[in-house]
């Protein structure tokens, strides 16, 4: 029973124990009434976990594709499992359903962007924080009452300043009093990931390539804030990477920071309270 690291977390899943998870979010959907069909996009996705959960059963060496959409695959479950018993992400979970998922697919998707909803949602929660699937995507209490996040993903460079205007007129009817959640996965190198030797190497090379992403945006970013369209923004990059001298080599590289710069007294008070919510 192979296994892969979960993230940039210590915990290591078997391929078997994704094969499970991902039939827990097959049997997740049935219960709310959300069809999956056979040969969508998150239909094939899935059936990744259980080919390699086969194939290493049997002795076979995987393809690198199946490997790497595994992990992905993971990433999800965990997702999607952890927000089972939160009624607000029937439209998340239905848009999954319908567009593509594949991590290597870099078309546009209503798909991958309500994953990305999901994903920060479950981090959140994780980290003991009260969350809700609303307007404008995400509502948070971190002691103050409802704090919203909006999220997005960028799809290219030249599209980011858009999505930061989709999120700010969503942010609009909280007075712009909250986050921007912008994903960068799919700016990031495509294909079959990065080779490197170790974790820490995949996470110098990750952190080095999300700051020379926002390093590009960076007035984007700043204008934003000073104009008073967001407090701040979370900003999200993943990366899959082989590591040749680990024991276990398949690894989802995954890196989460926090931004703000030149912020109002107010705007900035609210962010250093998420942000020391979140690092608790």
């Amino acid at each position: 029973m192979d296994t892969f690291f979960a993230g940039n977390k210590s915990k290591t899943d078997s391929y078997d124990d994704v094969a499970l998870k991902a039939q827990r979010v097959r049997e997740g959907l049935e219960q709310r009434n959300i069809k999956l069909r056979d040969g969508s996009a998150l239909w094939q996705l899935l059936r990744q976990a259980d080919i390699l959960s086969q194939a290493w059963a049997e002795g076979v060496k995987p393809e690198n594709k199946v490997v790497w959409e595994t992990l992905h695959v993971n990433r999800l479950a965990n997702a999607v499992i952890n927000l089972l018993d939160e009624p607000g992400i029937q439209e998340a979970l239905t848009r999954m359903a319908r567009n593509p998922m594949q991590p290597d697919d870099r078309s546009v998707s209503q798909g991958k962007d309500a994953l990305w909803e999901l994903d920060l949602m479950s981090q959140l929660k994780d980290r003991g924080l009260p969350v809700r699937a609303e307007e404008p995507d995400i509502l948070v209490d971190i002691g103050f009452g409802d704090y919203p996040i909006a999220c997005k993903k960028s799809w290219s460079k030249c599209g980011l300043e858009k999505q930061i205007s989709k999120a700010a007129k969503q942010l609009a009817p909280f007075n712009n009093g909250g986050l921007i959640a912008i994903n960068l996965d799919d700016l990031v190198v495509s294909g079959g990931g990065v080779v490197v030797p170790t974790k820490e190497h995949a996470m110098v090379g990750l952190s080095r390539a999300q700051a020379a992403l926002i390093g590009g945006v960076e007035y984007l970013l700043e204008k934003a804030v000073i104009e008073g369209k967001c407090d701040g923004f979370i900003i999200s990059t993943t990366v899959y990477a082989k590591l040749t001298e680990e024991k276990i080599q398949p690894y989802l590289a995954s890196l989460l920071s926090f931004w703000s710069k030149k912020a109002p007294p107010a705007a900035c008070e609210r962010f250093l309270a998420f942000f020391h919510s979140v690092a608790n």
